[in-house]
């Protein structure tokens, strides 16, 4: 799906067109340091950088049947989290 992503540091050292696959979006809480409810993988390949920002388009997906693949949908936001939160992605 093509997305929007806030970033919330310089994305400068991101590769471009390659899918990063250690990102998650977790559909639950942050309790003492540990996840509860469900969490998946979402690969992202960045396409475009805009200038000026530290904002970029890419391609976003999950890779299970059971994730809520319903959700992917045309102004759906969720929070990408890779030891911590990184970024917002906003689905186009």
């Amino acid at each position: 799906m093509r997305s929007l992503i806030t970033r919330e540091r310089d994305p400068s050292n991101i590769p471009k067109d390659i899918w990063l696959r250690d990102l998650i979006v977790n559909y639950g809480e942050l309790i003492s340091k540990t996840f509860t409810g469900d969490s998946w993988t979402v690969p992202v390949k960045v396409t475009g950088f805009i200038e000026g920002t530290w904002d970029t388009y890419a391609d976003v997906r999950f890779l299970v049947e059971d994730a809520p693949w319903h959700l992917l949908v045309s102004g759906y936001c969720f929070r990408l989290w890779a030891g911590k939160e990184i970024a917002t992605v906003k689905i186009l």
